[in-house]
């Protein structure tokens, strides 16, 4: 494969064999939904599986990287390829770039072989950009494939779902996400693989958005909080608004692997989990733990996100062990 193609991801292996044996067998369905939660990677893969339909050289699944097809799509211009996406600026794909998209579809191939079009995220179309597509799936052009990916495919139009071969991409385990991250030189994304939900590409992205930082002061502030040195009203009092949904996310992690460590010579994912109190009340725990799920849950739509901060590090202290809160 030449530079600027790249293969699927080790956790996509799986399915990609399930796209490869019907590539093979030229049993792939005119539309394919590749459904998993964000930074997985789903885009590329489905940018792999468009470079081998428009190969024009492979004798397998896989491209070939050199011939006009592959090199077009590595130059990203090939005119059998479509890309749909939101604009710039906004959150969703109207209806008129549905349209032109179906109309590009309904087209002669330049190359005589099949047309391909990406939708992603395909959550994000609106009502009519849906029903547009859906119209399309009902009576797709001959020789045409489109690759729906969505983070969230319950938010997809039972319709359109139903129109698709759904195919899952999982996340890996905790084992294999932080091998990879090493074998990247991300070693400092590995403590985010908790908030990330051992989303490899999601916990590089949260590295680069500066995570890393925000988790060494929220510990600073949970150690310093444990042991009677800072308010959490103080605490709460330092992050911002904007800062509630990241906060809550890594408050989580970080009780998740208090919770999985506690009482165990499991080695925790955190490395400065050590700095928290070595025993917690079991029950009171999951009780924190509850009360995170919950918010992260409704993260995005606070009352006041000053009060939910100032509950959530309350909270804390409460089930901090005494002689940790005075010590």
């Amino acid at each position: 494969m030449t530079e600027g193609m790249t293969a699927p991801y080790p956790w996509q292996q799986s399915a990609w064999d399930s796209l490869a044996r019907r590539l093979v067998r030229d049993r792939l369905p005119h539309a394919v939904l590749l459904a998993g939660p964000e930074g997985l990677g789903k885009g590329a893969l489905a940018r792999h599986l468009a470079s081998a339909l428009l190969c024009r050289d492979n004798a397998g699944p896989e491209p070939c990287g050199g011939c006009d097809g592959c090199r077009l799509m590595t130059a990203g211009n090939h005119p059998d390829f479509h890309h749909l996406a939101p604009e710039e600026g906004s959150r969703v794909i109207k209806v008129d770039a549905v349209r032109e998209l179906s109309h590009a579809m309904g087209l002669k191939s330049q190359f005589g072989g099949y047309r391909v079009a990406i939708v992603a995220p395909a959550e994000r179309m609106n009502t009519s950009a849906a029903n547009s597509l859906l119209k399309t799936l009902e009576e797709p052009p001959a020789g045409t494939v489109l690759v729906l990916v969505a983070h969230q495919p319950s938010r997809l139009p039972a319709t359109i779902r139903s129109r698709c071969q759904v195919l899952q991409v999982h996340a890996p385990d905790a084992t294999d996400a932080t091998h990879w991250l090493r074998q990247q030189g991300s070693d400092a994304a590995v403590e985010l693989l908790g908030v990330a939900g051992n989303a490899p590409l999601a916990a590089q992205a949260l590295l680069e958005q500066g995570a890393a930082e925000v988790l060494d002061a929220l510990l600073d502030q949970l150690s310093a909080i444990a042991t009677g040195r800072m308010a959490p009203v103080d605490a709460a009092g330092r992050w911002s608004k904007d800062q509630l949904g990241l906060v809550t996310a890594l408050l989580l992690s970080v009780m998740m692997d208090l919770a999985r460590v506690q009482g165990t010579a499991v080695k925790p994912r955190i490395s400065r989990l050590n700095e928290l109190p070595a025993t917690l009340d079991s029950e009171q725990l999951h009780g924190y733990l509850d009360q995170l799920l919950e918010q992260r849950r409704l993260a995005d739509h606070p009352l006041n996100a000053q009060l939910v901060l100032e509950s959530l590090f309350i909270r804390w202290s409460e089930i901090c062990p005494r002689e940790a809160a005075h010590g």
